[in-house]
């Protein structure tokens, strides 16, 4: 334990995110890269442990403080605190007490033990059912670094054998025909395969979502919540750089990112454009033009609390009501861009029902022209990788099941004849 992992905590505890706290600790202070390492290391390991250490400090009638989980982590890891660490009487005492327990204390609930906010335990009880238990445990565990090959500048095998060559061991995904696997926290960003637009970072769950786009050379296709452009890039390499993607975002700082990671991967047929409030002019002419779009929509995280542990504490997403209506709201909008006989393929990395198929039964239900399709008969023109859902007719994914992100995708299609 150092002060700069203190520092992060305190960070967050403040308002930022993890990453952001990690960014702004660590170019504040020279460390070495193995301390480095081992500030990430923690406070991505308190944030996984986040209930469980407030269950104990609540116990000894403490405040949840950035110095007492500090503290309480630095207890239960049995490690040695920094010399200019300050402690009080009454915090070498909680040491002491601390130091004689275990962390997953028998009288905990099991909601605490499972580290499923208070926010989230009915609805996540619902959607997992017997499941939850093993679900929330896989939730908590390091996920492994998954990557997309990049097969406008490399093949799969290419791709595999050169990072066995940069020493970083990866196998082949079982169900995405795009992807390679690494251990948890192996360093890959550094590889000339990295950086040669090789591969990306993308889950296993996220490649298949996209993949059930079906984008073939020669579309015109619209990617409605593009963010920094991680599926823009695999919906470009799908096509073979061929027809045409539009990449909407409401974030100008992410679409600058996907600039970058466009000419990184060498994706030359997507262009970015900033989604404002309305359909503007512009927008309005291409409304029924587009042959796949794809609606990755906000949403609660649910399924990506293994690569993001300080997001099941947000109280944003939490905010489940407001969440849904949003996503009402983008996949209607985003309809009306999809031309007759043309899909619609609407996304979350979310497990609870209320954001996946209740939302898709709301849309059906308003809108006639449209019906679900089974994406079994999508994904067997695709890959003859086997079918992850079971007797499913949609992607439905979740870490104990699979080992990928928990992620959704229905898809939809606009009547050939509908106006």
């Amino acid at each position: 334990m150092s002060q700069a992992t203190l520092s992060a905590i305190a960070a967050q505890a403040e308002g930022a995110s993890l990453d952001l706290a990690l960014s702004r600790t660590l170019s504040a202070m020279e460390l070495s890269a193995g301390a480095r390492r081992l500030v990430v290391q923690d406070i991505h390991a308190i944030n996984r442990h986040l209930a469980r250490l407030s269950w104990h400090l609540t116990r000894e009638g403490l405040r949840i403080t950035p110095h007492h989980l500090f503290l309480a982590w630095a207890a239960f890891q049995t490690r040695p605190l920094p010399k200019d660490t300050r402690l009080s009487t009454n915090d070498h005492l909680l040491l002491e007490r601390l130091a004689t327990r275990q962390l997953d204390d028998p009288r905990m609930p099991e909601a605490a033990r499972l580290e499923c906010p208070p926010a989230f335990e009915e609805a996540l009880r619902a959607a997992l059912g017997p499941t939850f238990a093993r679900e929330m445990n896989a939730s908590l565990e390091p996920p492994p670094v998954d990557l997309r090959v990049n097969l406008l500048r490399s093949s799969v095998d290419d791709a595999r054998k050169r990072l066995i060559g940069e020493g970083v061991s990866v196998e082949i995904t079982p169900f995405s025909q795009w992807g390679l696997r690494a251990a948890p926290e192996t360093h890959v960003s550094g590889t000339s395969a990295f950086r040669d637009g090789h591969i990306e970072f993308q889950d296993e769950g996220s490649q298949l979502a996209t993949l059930l786009c079906d984008a073939r050379p020669g579309m015109q296709v619209l990617d409605f919540c593009a963010g920094a452009g991680g599926k823009t890039l695999a919906l470009a390499a799908a096509m073979k750089n061929r027809g045409h993607i539009v990449a909407f975002d409401i974030s100008e700082v992410r679409l600058a990112r996907a600039k970058l990671r466009l000419k990184r991967a060498g994706a030359e047929n997507a262009e970015r454009h900033l989604l404002p409030a309305a359909d503007d002019r512009w927008m309005k002419r291409r409304h029924g033009r587009f042959d796949r779009v794809l609606v990755d929509a906000p949403c609660s995280g649910t399924g990506s609390w293994r690569r993001n542990p300080d997001a099941r504490w947000s109280t944003q997403a939490a905010k489940i009501g407001e969440l849904t209506a949003l996503q009402d709201a983008i996949i209607a909008r985003a309809s009306r861009f999809v031309k007759p006989g043309g899909h619609l393929v609407y996304a979350t990395c979310s497990l609870l029902r209320s954001e996946n198929a209740a939302r898709v039964e709301h849309f059906l239900k308003g809108n006639p022209a449209f019906e679900m399709i089974d994406a079994r008969e999508v994904w067997r023109g695709l890959t003859d990788r086997e079918w992850p859902c079971a007797a499913e007719n949609v992607l439905r994914l979740s870490p104990a099941r699979h080992g990928t992100d928990g992620f959704f995708a229905a898809i939809l299609r606009r009547a050939t004849n509908s106006a």
